[in-house]
């Protein structure tokens, strides 16, 4: 059996996106497993297999320390743990992001700031400024790429961990820790799946985002589509030659 890329998805409303496009383009095999689906019980993978080229493990609605509540969570913590140890590539996205940081020793929580979405400043460590993927991706995008979010969750890391990026909110944006990079950004999602978020999150919680004008983030992040697109295709293909390369 050829070898693929396996998709973690935790919900229905947070789809992979331009992750299974970037895939489709390339070539590149991938299987999309629903774990959020309770017959998906019965298909989970064997934690020590070595039949993913990468594993993605995308966002969603749950939190790290929800896994009494989403006891899949907890498999996949342990799934992570043990493709690390293999040195299986993995990318972690906003919720995988978090995940990633419980399995290496740190600590998924309740953010401190608040709610952040849309298009924020983002600011590379020095590590950052080294770092393969992002010294390419800011300095391509003259130090502006477009990385949305939409969190309020964060993490909290390990001293063994890289910090590569923070945000001008104070949150903790990029690292990475052996075969692992984890963003707290959403570089799968368009305009169309951020947006519907937001009027999803408005519909079940209009108080959510009194502290934002999300008339004018929506605003800016339809506007600023054609350059956020440039930087999702640059993120992939600057990490899908690194890891393809080692």
């Amino acid at each position: 059996m050829s070898k693929k890329v396996l998709i973690i998805q935790h919900s229905s409303g947070v789809r992979p996106a331009y992750v299974t496009e970037f895939f489709a383009q390339h070539q590149i095999p991938f299987q999309i497993l629903h774990i959020y689906d309770p017959e998906c019980e019965l298909d989970l993978p064997d934690c020590q297999t070595t039949d993913y080229l990468a594993i993605v493990s995308l966002g969603g609605p749950q939190g790290t320390y929800e896994d009494g509540e989403y006891p899949y969570l907890k498999w996949e913590k342990s799934f992570l743990a043990a493709q690390l140890a293999l040195e299986t590539p993995i990318l972690g996205l906003c919720l995988g992001a978090q995940l990633l940081a419980d399995v290496i020793g740190g600590h998924g929580h309740l953010g401190k700031y608040g709610y952040e979405v849309g298009y924020v400043q983002h600011t590379l460590t020095q590590e950052g400024k080294q770092d393969p993927i992002f010294s390419k991706l800011f300095e391509e995008q003259e130090n502006e790429p477009l990385l949305i979010m939409h969190h309020q969750d964060s993490f909290d890391l390990p001293p063994e961990a890289s910090l590569l990026a923070y945000t001008s909110n104070n949150y903790k944006a990029a690292f990475r820790f052996g075969s692992a990079y984890a963003v707290q950004f959403h570089p799968e999602a368009s305009f169309t799946e951020f947006n519907e978020w937001v009027q999803r999150k408005l519909a079940k919680q209009p108080a959510a985002y009194k502290d934002l004008d999300i008339d004018e983030i929506l605003r800016q992040a339809r506007e600023n589509e054609p350059k956020a697109k440039k930087s999702r295709r640059l993120f992939f293909e600057t990490w899908w030659n690194l890891i393809s390369k080692a």
